[in-house]
């Protein structure tokens, strides 16, 4: 029976990795290079905004949608803005939010590691940490090809 849901925008090619390879590979904002996680939002939105800014104005084609199902029962921690880390939501990421989120994937202290967006702190970002025991229960599904509307490529006028 599944639980909760959190989203993520990928490559097709990468939509379905259960090993966490494109953050351990290249890092991330609650992860060192080497360590494997799956980001996803709470909500398709964040997770939209969350891709767009990395993408740098360059769209690859084949982006999906990927709706991820958590096991019914899991764990999770949700720290407060006061437990995280001085610099947290700092742009580039710090080293600080990488031993923070580190830490807790190599502790395999729970399945899902909830931390707030640094572009929207009020949303929630789900870290998953596809090394602990839970995940094998976590089911991941291609729901539809995703596409940004043009209009946020668009330069505004005044």
């Amino acid at each position: 029976m599944a639980g909760a849901v959190v989203w993520r925008i990928a490559r097709r090619p990468f939509a379905l990795d259960r090993l966490g390879q494109g953050a351990r590979d290249s890092g991330g904002r609650w992860n060192h290079l080497g360590t494997a996680v799956i980001y996803a939002g709470g909500t398709i939105a964040i997770a939209a905004l969350e891709k767009f800014v990395q993408l740098a104005g360059i769209t690859p084609p084949d982006l999906v949608l990927v709706r991820l199902e958590l096991p019914a029962k899991h764990s999770a921690e949700t720290p407060g803005l006061a437990q995280l880390p001085r610099g947290w939501d700092l742009v580039p990421a710090t080293p600080a939010s990488m031993d923070f989120g580190t830490a807790w994937a190599r502790e395999l202290r729970s399945l899902i590691l909830h931390v707030p967006s640094a572009l929207v702190p009020e949303e929630r970002n789900a870290v998953i940490n596809p090394a602990h025991r839970e995940f094998v229960a976590v089911q991941m599904v291609i729901e539809r090809e995703f596409r940004y509307d043009d209009r946020m490529y668009r330069p505004r006028h005044p």
